[in-house]
Formats: C-alpha cells, structure tokens, sequence
C-alpha cells in the first residue's frame, strides 16, 4: 500500500480491441459502436493501466506481495469497495491516456469480522492537457478469513450450492436478469489482467479466504449496472457514477440488475441478489 505522500504516473493507450473484447464478456455486439462509437464506454478506463507485477512478485492471493514493513501487511483480504467517478470529457478510442494516482487516506477501523483498513486512492485520468475523469477508490483490507467470516452482510450457501433463483425485484423501472458462470469471470479477470484468485481458484476461494464459490468482480458488477442505464438510455451522457460493494455474489447464481429514475437527470441503480439482498448500490447522473 503506498504512503500517503506517494503519487504515481502511468501512461497508457485506449485501446479500441480491449473495448471490443469488453463487448463479448457483456454480449454486446453494438458496443463500442454505442452509445458513442470513437469513444471508450464509460467504465472502460478499468481497463486500462492493467498490473505489471511479475509472477514471482505476486503474494499467495495473486495481488502484488506486500513489503514487510507495511503496517498492515496482517490485513491480506482485500476488496475493491465501491468508487466515485466523475466524467468531464470522453475518452477517444486509441487515444494516450495519462493517469496520475494517489493514496488520500488509510483509515483504520474494527468491525464485526475484525480489524478493517479503508484506503481512498484518487485517480485523475487526462487526455493531451484536459482531465477526462477523477475516480476516487475504496479499498478495504481485512484479517484473514476464518469459518463464516467471509460472508459480509448476508448469510452464505455452502461451498459449490449457488443460492436458488428469486423473481424479478419489483419497483424498479428497469431490470436485466445476468448469471455470470466461471468463463464470465475468467474473461473478464483476464481482461483487466486481475490475478486475484478468489476469481478463478475456487479451491483458493473457498478453502483459504472461506468464500463458497468464486466471487464476482466489483468492477465487473458494476459495468453490468452501467450496461444495463446505457441500453436503457441510449442517448444520455453519464457525468457521475457512484458504486459501493455490500455483499459478494457468486459465479452461476442470477443477479438482478436494477435501475429507477430519481428526478430529472439522475438514477438510482442495484445489483440484487439471490433473496433479494442488495449486493450493489448505485447512482448515475446524466445529461
């Protein structure tokens, strides 16, 4: 985890192929020829500046190794929590895109699974001289996983027994039903260059981190959110969008995505869950 006072620049390429392999793992061959066909969809910064981490550097969970002298080389769990995202200019398919990082705060905390670390890592993406986002990140660090411990806010299948199926949530004005299956999550960790194994190792992730399957991507739920608003919004240009993980969902169980308007300009998104638990919260506002 970097210090505080660390800020660190990449350089990398929008990259017209990657956004048409974005469109297979969403089955959306109109994309990226929609909603703006020189642009990258608006999520699709993620996935640029992938790890270059060598193998042999990488820890037993598939993230970068920790330095020993890290304070909290004792939290290895690690989630990506949710982000803030603000758009201000598109980004055109192969264009260079400069991104300066830095880490705003750690924050320690203590909460029923234990000892927690948040840390904000802001993003400032720019395009020649003009920012074309600001993303603010949250990152939560946990203790190692023990029996139950994994589950977050809702209670857990056993290990390989996806959730049943539950109806269509109702008092959304929209609703696409996704069961992302081992290949989804494969594709889309192969995309983004993610290691992180409780993605792909089901026996990593159930038998280490006690998770019952493998867990779906944040990102990649949060992509579906914004898929589902720009099929059902074809001309709106997103300007904010804001995400945070509550619960993990689970490769072959149905997910439902959600969205419902809450006055002009801006909307209410979810992701449900088997039961009916909200695993994802959301909000876009738009022109």
């Amino acid at each position: 985890m970097e210090s505080i006072a660390d800020e660190i620049v990449s350089k990398d390429v929008a990259s017209r192929a990657s956004a048409e392999r974005l469109a297979a793992v969403l089955c959306a061959p109109e994309f990226p020829a929609a909603p703006h066909p020189t642009s990258l969809f608006p999520v699709g910064h993620w996935l640029l500046f992938t790890p270059t981490t060598a193998s042999t550097e990488l820890g037993p969970d598939g993230h970068p190794a920790r330095p020993a002298d890290d304070p909290y080389a004792d939290l290895p769990r690690r989630m990506w929590a949710g982000s803030s995202i603000a758009f201000r200019a598109p980004i055109l398919l192969e264009a260079t895109v400069n991104r300066r990082s830095r880490t705003l705060a750690v924050v320690p905390k203590t909460g029923a699974s234990g000892r927690l670390a948040f840390a904000t890592v802001r993003h400032e993406l720019s395009v020649g001289t003009e920012v074309a986002l600001v993303e603010k990140q949250t990152i939560v660090y946990r203790e190692p996983a023990t029996a139950n411990t994994a589950s977050g806010a809702v209670p857990l299948p056993s290990a390989g027994h996806a959730r049943p199926d539950s109806p269509k949530p109702s008092g959304w004005d929209w609703v696409c039903t996704e069961r992302p299956n081992e290949v989804t999550l494969f594709r889309y960790s192969a995309l983004t260059f993610n290691a992180h194994r409780i993605h792909y190792d089901v026996t990593y992730a159930t038998a280490v981190e006690g998770y019952p399957g493998l867990v779906i991507q944040g990102p990649l739920l949060a992509t579906l959110l914004v898929h589902g608003f720009v099929r059902t919004h074809p001309t709106a240009r997103i300007t904010e969008f804001t995400f945070s993980a509550k619960s993990p969902t689970f490769a072959n169980e149905q997910i439902h995505i959600c969205g419902r308007a809450l006055g002009a300009g801006e909307e209410e998104l979810a992701v449900i869950a088997p039961g009916g638990a909200v695993a994802v919260t959301a909000r876009i506002t738009y022109a």
